[in-house]
């Protein structure tokens, strides 16, 4: 493994003052987002002034859930409800039996209605439904397209632009995130769900897209960024062989309008960047935390996972909800799986109803031993 330099220590303010209550993580944390947004991800308008919701169809699957298609059409400024655009959700809700189930086995299960999972992108995992928790899948391309080499400004971006709404440098990334949070505001809607239990999940471009959610909008109860790599859950500063790197996602031959525009001239000086991606999980904190990656899955550098999930650790802890963060590997490679689903599921029984785990969440690809140290940033302050 390559280590640019020593990951930097999240504790210290840019002052070089150190960060020793909890008043003080909060301008640390407001510090640490602009930075990643400024930098990074770019900035994203707030909720559209308006929402509707336009129901397509509904259908009953074999095992007795239901799927029910809608449309989510937005209206960025109620002064021009001309602009408009939307995007298509799946609604997942599992059966009846299902929920039941979980309700005779777990206590509080189902109390104010059940956990939903807004998943970025279209899989649908049955360790989820059979287990009672509800999916909201979106197209996410309907907002953002995606296509390598040939950046495609979409209909959330260039709605925005016609409104001359042009302060915001979102790339991607950010657009699909603001999705998210839009798609979590309906489902806080639906009185099935349990608005204090919305998680959100994703796999590759759509991993990222789920971690910088979650970090950026606290109503997400559990985040679940799977085989995220470069610009999610992977370091830049510790790479595994093979892996993707910041010169890689934004070659303009490949995905740099995922990010902010300015973005790609970080590539090949990146030890002068003033974070790594431990920051970005570190505004999860003090929220349950899960990544789910794969043991060969060499371009995700799960190496780098490693790291930089072991130097969110010490954010946890300054909680001390240390078993808040979390990994989880499947053997193999770039893909998002039902064991994950499985692990996923698990863990939300661990930290939102007291089961258990039956999982190790720690599960490490190398040994501790084998990775950096974070001794040298001291002992964390505890909240």
């Amino acid at each position: 493994m390559k280590i640019v330099k020593p990951l930097p220590d999240p504790f210290l303010f840019e002052d070089g003052n150190r960060v020793r209550s909890q008043q003080d993580w909060q301008r640390r944390r407001l510090q640490i987002r602009q930075a990643l947004l400024n930098i990074q991800y770019g900035t994203s308008p707030g909720p559209p002034d308006g929402v509707s919701v336009i129901t397509r169809g509904k259908e009953l699957g074999a095992d007795g859930e239901t799927r029910e298609a809608i449309r989510l059409e937005f209206i960025p400024d109620r002064s021009r409800p001309d602009v408009t655009f939307g995007v298509d959700v799946n609604v997942w809700m599992p059966s009846k039996e299902a929920i039941d189930r979980r309700a005779e086995s777990i206590p509080g299960f189902g109390e104010g209605g059940i956990p939903a999972l807004v998943y970025v992108g279209d899989s649908v995992f049955r360790n989820v439904l059979q287990n009672g928790v509800a999916m909201l899948c979106f197209e996410n391309n309907q907002l953002e397209p995606m296509e390598m080499g040939n950046p495609i400004a979409g209909p959330a971006r260039r709605a925005y632009e016609v409104l001359e709404h042009s302060a915001y440098s979102w790339g991607s990334i950010a657009v699909w995130a603001w999705g998210a949070s839009r798609v979590l505001e309906y489902a806080t809607s639906r009185p099935e769900v349990n608005p204090q239990q919305i998680l959100v999940s994703g796999h590759s471009r759509n991993g990222k897209t789920a971690l910088l959610a979650g970090a950026l909008d606290e109503r997400f109860s559990v985040v679940n960024p799977a085989g995220s790599g470069c610009a999610g859950a992977g370091s830049y500063l510790a790479l595994g062989e093979g892996c993707e790197d910041l010169t890689a996602l934004t070659s303009r031959e490949r995905w740099w309008a995922w990010t902010h525009a300015n973005f790609e001239t970080w590539a090949g000086r990146e030890e002068q960047l003033p974070f790594d991606q431990h920051f970005l999980m570190g505004l999860v904190a003090p929220r349950p935390l899960l990544r789910a990656e794969g043991t060969t899955d060499t371009w995700a550098n799960p190496e780098g996972t490693c790291v930089s999930f072991l130097a969110t650790k010490p954010i946890y802890e300054a909680f001390g909800v240390a078993e808040r963060n979390g990994i989880f590997f499947h053997e193999g490679g770039h893909h998002h799986t039902e064991e994950d689903a499985g692990a996923l599921v698990a863990f939300v029984d661990q930290h939102l109803f007291g089961v258990p785990p039956d999982h190790g969440f720690k599960h490490l690809i190398l040994a501790e031993s084998d990775l950096p140290s974070f001794d040298d940033w001291g002992e964390p302050p505890r909240f």
